[in-house]
């Protein structure tokens, strides 16, 4: 798949603070779908994708005059995908989308 860009997305699955262990994931995205990109202090990238969607989720109904729960209610929120690219990735990821 030429339109793909391949990434390592790495999550926390246990440890401490001071050692830390995480599990890697081998994650894409297609490059045609960016919308924007920034590059943060740290040299991670944050990815923004043309793929705005809607989510509906079940949150507590509570009653604003006696702060009881009342029930469940079901509430649309709006999301974009948003990926970070470690810097190593960030590199590889300028050298595929730049123009020259």
């Amino acid at each position: 798949m030429q339109n793909q860009f391949f990434y390592t997305r790495k999550e926390l699955v246990s440890g401490t603070p001071e050692n830390p262990e995480f599990k890697e994931f081998r994650d894409s995205f297609n490059i045609n779908k960016v919308v924007r990109s920034l590059t943060m202090e740290d040299g991670r990238v944050l990815v923004l994708l043309d793929d705005i969607h809607e989510r509906a989720q079940e949150v507590p109904d509570v009653d604003p005059k006696t702060n009881k729960m009342k029930g469940m209610k079901r509430v649309k929120n709006t999301f974009q995908s948003e990926i970070y690219l470690d810097p190593a990735d960030a590199i590889k990821f300028y050298a595929v989308t730049s123009v020259q």
